[in-house]
């Protein structure tokens, strides 16, 4: 079993995420904690395999939580669940290990396709002998879930890629719906649904604004 620490301080997320957790095969729930302070003394006492963190919390936020863990050697993996989608900061944490980031709110879909990827990754590298490049490459595709043998029922592979090349192609790091449904001639439901996919598979950030009167806008901050 996959031993996993909660560190979250909103105790309804926290009883949303020990919930997912327990809901998926193989991983079980070791430790709670409510700010990095009380993780570190617990990690202190005992080891956990993996660690679903959020950042803003008291005491000790997240990303201080992971660095004072990486500082004290300790190698455990941890999987960001927060509210927080500024590149600068999740750059920050994917450079300190970090294995996923996942922006609330977010889907149980995606969540468990988090933890059963890394339960792959867990499983291979706690191994022994010596792996395949197919195995390798299984591995590292699964935490962007951007592999094209995985593209949901309704979206084309064409337009996908015209779509993510427009995106990359373009010095602009901001997109509006209304931009790329006129860039690309595709209605802004269409464009809604392929955009979706994208930050599921995290290769845009989504941003929505809510104005006075209306419906909200949506935007779309590129990650690379």
């Amino acid at each position: 079993m996959i031993r996993v620490m909660i560190v979250e301080d909103d105790p309804m997320v926290m009883d949303i995420t020990c919930k997912y957790v327990e809901s998926v095969a193989g991983f079980e729930i070791c430790a709670k904690a409510s700010n990095g302070d009380s993780a570190l003394e617990i990690l202190s006492k005992q080891d956990v395999d993996f660690i679903v963190l959020d950042i803003y919390m008291p005491v000790m936020n997240g990303i201080e939580l992971l660095k004072n863990l990486r500082q004290m050697g300790k190698s455990v993996d941890v999987l960001f669940l927060t509210a927080e989608n500024n590149i600068s900061i999740i750059n920050d944490v994917l450079k300190l290990g970090a294995i996923d980031y996942l922006i609330k709110p977010f889907s149980y879909k995606r969540f468990e396709a988090s933890l059963e990827n890394y339960a792959k990754r867990f499983r291979l590298l706690q191994g022994s002998g010596q792996a395949t490049q197919g195995q390798l490459d299984d591995l590292l595709r699964a935490g962007a879930g951007a592999d094209p043998r995985n593209i949901p029922k309704g979206l084309h592979p064409k337009t996908l890629e015209s779509l993510r090349y427009y995106i990359q192609n373009t010095p602009q790091k901001m997109f509006s719906q209304a931009e790329l449904s006129i860039h690309l001639g595709l209605s802004k439901v269409t464009v809604r649904r392929y955009m979706e996919y994208l930050v599921s598979a995290n290769e845009v950030v989504l941003k929505i604004e809510y104005g006075a009167v209306g419906r909200p806008t949506y935007t779309y901050q590129k990650l690379s």
